[in-house]
């Protein structure tokens, strides 16, 4: 946990990180000491071998300390891209390890959590990485229980798989230690939701995609994916979004024509689906990973849904390729 004074965040680079992640994580905590009116975030760049750093685009990038030389933080993440399982980093590790000890929050971004899991600090919790490893990742680390989000937080360990999700994930951290106006604020700040025109209230319709939905809806349906296996109902969701629960379903019910429920029981399936038929995984470990209680109950929402059990789908996708 952060002090009142602030949070320290470490990000631990490895050779090809995503660039994009990393300017993703600082953007939001610039915005986020710029609208509180302090320095309450501070950061620092490490890597294995103490010198620039290669990104997965070319670009070098210099730590501003040495393991060494770093300074105690409350918080460290991983940063890693593809081909994880070729990263060695046995005194970043180490250090981690030290700081895991210590009660600091130890988090990967994008394939970070392949090497949280090769430090042996994911054993006995749930993570995630990026979506196009992660089955890969559930192979390799059965002692990690694999979940297929976007982010999640489990006690002193968060996880999150990458691109855009490493924004929502900062900004929840910002969230959580400064309040919701202020999350809110670094979140429109970086255009994550619509623009409103000008004279537009907010309570009127934006554009999202091919639809109109209100910005509070916009707001409840992106932290809809965060709550795919934390089950977050729709009390707590309402109050995120500074609504009652009847005023939420309400405004569900009119510019979706479903429930906060029904939307998030769609999204699990649709990851289902793609695990079902773009991996070699076990339904059962499937179920799991999108949050069903029990491999039975994806297989009957699966049917209900798709007109088809998730065997019989990768039977037939297979016989198709």
């Amino acid at each position: 946990m952060p002090s009142q004074h602030g949070r320290h965040i470490t990000l631990c680079l490895c050779p090809g990180f995503p660039l994009f992640c990393v300017a993703s994580a600082l953007e939001v905590l610039r915005h986020a000491n710029r609208f509180a009116d302090r320095q309450f975030y501070t950061w620092s760049l490490l890597c294995e071998d103490d010198e620039p750093i290669q990104d997965s685009n070319g670009l070098w990038l210099s730590p501003s300390t040495t393991i060494a030389d770093a300074v105690p933080c409350d918080t460290a993440f991983v940063v890693a891209g593809f081909d994880p399982t070729k990263i060695r980093t046995p005194k970043m590790s180490t250090w981690l390890r030290e700081r895991a000890s210590a009660g600091c929050l130890i988090g990967g971004i994008s394939n970070g959590g392949f090497l949280l899991a090769q430090a042996n600090l994911l054993e006995g919790f749930a993570a995630t990485v990026h979506w196009e490893d992660f089955a890969s990742f559930c192979v390799l680390y059965p002692g990690v229980t694999p979940r297929y989000q976007r982010y999640l937080f489990d006690r002193d360990r968060v996880t999150c798989s990458g691109g855009t999700s490493t924004l929502d994930l900062f900004i929840e951290i910002v969230r959580r230690d400064l309040g919701g106006d202020l999350s809110l604020t670094v979140s429109r700040q970086l255009l994550l939701q619509d623009q409103l025109e000008p004279g537009q209230l907010e309570s009127e319709s934006v554009l999202d995609g091919s639809h109109r939905f209100s910005f509070r809806v916009q707001r409840a349906l992106s932290l809809i994916d965060p709550g795919v296996e934390q089950r977050m109902n729709v009390t707590q969701l309402a109050e995120r979004v500074g609504l009652s629960r009847r005023q939420l379903l309400r405004l569900f019910r009119r510019e979706t024509g479903k429930t906060p429920g029904q939307i998030l029981m769609q999204r699990r399936l649709e990851r289902a689906r793609s695990l079902v038929l773009h991996s070699h995984l076990p339904i059962v470990v499937i179920s799991s990973a999108v949050g069903f209680c029990s491999q039975s109950h994806l297989t009957s929402s699966y049917k209900k849904h798709f007109d088809i059990t998730p065997a019989e789908h990768r039977r037939n996708h297979e016989r198709q390729c």
